[in-house]
């Protein structure tokens, strides 16, 4: 009774509703939120008294969409598209995570360097959450590991052909081996990186090139006839080859073609790591259909026939096709050359943020799939697909109370107008669809809800978006800024993201980790921290000292004291220390000469809490504890400080409000 007393005390938000999607059953239920997550799932009627409530009554609950394929093109290329208004498309498509690519930025985002400047730009713009891409371009493999471990990246993206931006080249098998070696190698620490591609070689699309010289440019055919089939599976077979050697996961982007979907179902079945998404506009417009002249339609790889849109359907029935994105990519309306209308020389990409739910449920319910379908593909898969499921893509405590509220038969017309995306011109124009978002939820705050009388567009307060990082990284002692996950979700973490979520307290071994997994769920970091003092007053003294020699050494040469923890190495002050420096190199010495002492004495390593403090005032603390003849009395001063240091660390890991 007192956990429930507490989760209901603290309680900020209940959404409820008498069509809830959870566990793939639509049922009625109210969702209890606390410092935007999910800590309860109850009955409709279930709600405490002075509790805030949104009552979504006859109308559909779901998770928030996970779009992982926009381009946002900020910095840089701003008047394309940029991240107020993508992510104001987003919210009224009820989208609460996009997936940033690494082009057509400016720079593109294919070093730390170039990520860390895009990451400038996103506070106070976001109307949801963000998470980035960093990109794989011929010569950088270099940069994979940091733009991860320090980046925080979601994964990479790579090019098969020609991007339309010289900064982004192609890759060529080299390069991808070169890519996926890291990647391997990252892999078998315990960090699975998705590799995107892509997915068209240069040459079948140099070779219809030639065919189509003499065709008429304006006609879609003609286009359609420029980027064949071939382009897509020779790239395909290329990809589906090296993942089935060096054993990492890839991902095909924007799949077109359906000639591509019996390779991919029988690379699944022989254990490939590879999944695959398909568009909107795949699924929504054929090649029959396209005006010609209407450049607003054309893409890369391009609309094909209404055959293949099908095939294209029943690959999602079967599971070959793992997940639908947009691929929003957005240009300036000069771009699309519309007073020429020539599909050859026009940018290829289609702006459709806000209008995804609305296409795929039209598209959908007409053959036969359901809601879950639609979340499954839109949100579930898609959170898995960049290490964000732990707290995106479903309705269960311990994720982020990310949710829409929408009416699935509302019809309605798309008006290009009334688009939230930075350039106003659609190829869905005049469509008829059906489904309305009513109100979009961000960690248990409304973004946006439809106006209550006139039906307009209204974003409520200012943008409360942020950057995602998964928590295999942002939970890792190596991040730049590393946080604790909420309490909520710590307690549902498998053992390897535990461990690394529990490594920024305790830098744990085994006798304590292996304890604390099993003493799981708690209410509190506080009260994490007060069990790990009582497991460790019960601990034998093997054990004890274990535990202890698992902190880094005190006085480590900053280089490596940073590639063990960020967190050691700015708590003893690393960061502000130079050196080249012959006194603070004498400093060193000293310590390494004391500490070894210490070790030898003690069979165990010197902790202690430094907060900061210059290593010349640590030396006459390690002198004076050498000086200690009582060997448990030592051990338990060092395990002392161990605990001030994690109760120090918990007030600036704890996860943001």
């Amino acid at each position: 009774m007192q956990k429930e007393d507490k989760i209901k005390h603290n309680l900020s938000t209940v959404v409820k509703g008498k069509k809830v999607l959870i566990d793939g059953n639509i049922i009625p239920a109210s969702i209890h939120i606390r410092d935007g997550i999910i800590v309860k799932i109850s009955g409709y009627e279930d709600v405490p008294p002075n509790t805030k409530v949104i009552d979504a009554e006859n109308l559909v609950v779901m998770p928030g969409l996970v779009d992982t394929h926009v381009h946002v093109n900020e910095p840089g290329r701003t008047e394309w598209e940029g991240f107020l208004t993508a992510t104001r498309a987003a919210a009224a498509g009820g989208v609460t995570t996009i997936v940033d690519m690494p082009l057509n930025s400016s720079p593109v985002t294919t070093s730390l360097e170039a990520l860390n400047e895009k990451i400038k730009v996103l506070p106070n713009q976001c109307y949801v959450d963000v998470g980035l891409l960093g990109g794989v371009v011929p010569g950088n493999s270099n940069e994979i590991t940091s733009m991860i471990e320090k980046g925080g990246v979601v994964g990479f993206k790579s090019f098969m052909v020609f991007s339309g931006i010289d900064e982004f080249p192609a890759v060529e098998e080299g390069d991808i081996r070169a890519a996926m070696e890291i990647i391997r190698n990252l892999k078998s620490e315990g960090r699975d990186v998705v590799l995107m591609f892509h997915a068209e070689v240069g040459g079948p699309i140099i070779e219809a090139h030639k065919d189509v010289q003499n065709l008429k440019p304006n006609n879609y055919s003609t286009f359609l006839a420029s980027r064949p089939d071939t382009a897509e599976t020779e790239a395909i077979e290329i990809v589906i080859r090296l993942a089935k050697e060096y054993n990492v996961h890839v991902h095909i982007v924007h799949l077109s073609s359906a000639h591509a979907l019996d390779m991919i179902k029988k690379a699944k079945a022989d254990g490939v790591q590879i999944t695959v998404e398909t568009t909107f506009h795949y699924l929504h417009l054929v090649a029959e259909n396209v005006p010609d002249g209407n450049t607003l339609f054309k893409c890369c790889p391009p609309i094909r026939a209404a055959e293949n849109r099908e095939k294209l359907w029943q690959g999602l029935r079967e599971n070959v096709i793992d997940m639908i994105v947009s691929d929003h990519s957005p240009c300036t309306v000069a771009l699309k050359k519309l007073e020429d209308g020539n599909f050859l020389n026009s940018w290829g990409g289609i702006a459709s943020l806000q209008l995804g739910l609305s296409l795929m449920w039209t598209e959908a319910k007409p053959r036969g799939f359901t809601l879950q379908d639609l979340s499954k593909w839109m949100c579930e898969n898609t959170s898995r697909l960049v290490h964000l499921q732990d707290r995106k893509g479903a309705i269960k405590v311990g994720r982020d109370a990310d949710l829409i509220i929408w009416d699935p038969e509302f019809q309605w017309l798309v008006d290009q107008s009334k688009l939230e995306f930075k350039n106003r011109y659609s190829p869905y124009h005049k469509d008829t669809l059906f489904g309305k978002v009513h109100k979009t939820i961000l960690r248990g705050q409304v973004v946006f809800e439809l106006g209550a009388e006139d039906g307009a567009n209204v974003f409520v307060g200012e943008p409360k978006g942020r950057r995602v990082v998964p928590t295999q990284t942002e939970s890792d002692a190596l991040f730049t800024n590393p946080r604790l996950p909420p309490i909520e979700r710590l307690n549902l973490l498998d053992t390897l993201l535990f461990k690394r979520a529990i490594n920024l307290l305790f830098e744990t071994a085994p006798p304590l980790f292996d304890k604390l997994y099993g003493s799981r769920p708690y209410q509190s970091y506080e009260h994490l921290i007060f069990i790990g003092r009582q497991i460790i007053e019960n601990l034998s003294r093997e054990d004890l000292i274990e535990v202890i020699n698992a902190h880094p050494r005190i006085g480590l040469n900053p280089t490596a004291a940073e590639k063990i923890s960020t967190l050691s190495f700015r708590e003893q002050g690393l960061h502000n220390e130079n050196t080249n420096d012959s006194e603070v190199e004498r400093v060193y010495q000293q310590l390494r000469v004391l500490n070894e002492a210490y070790e030898q004495k003690f069979g165990h390593k010197f902790v202690e809490f430094v907060n900061g403090r210059p290593k010349a005032l640590i030396v006459p603390v390690l002198e004076q504890r050498l000086k200690n003849d009582n060997h448990l009395s030592e051990l338990k001063t060092g395990l002392d400080e161990m605990m001030k240091i994690a109760s120090d660390r918990l007030k600036k890991l704890l996860p943001l409000p």
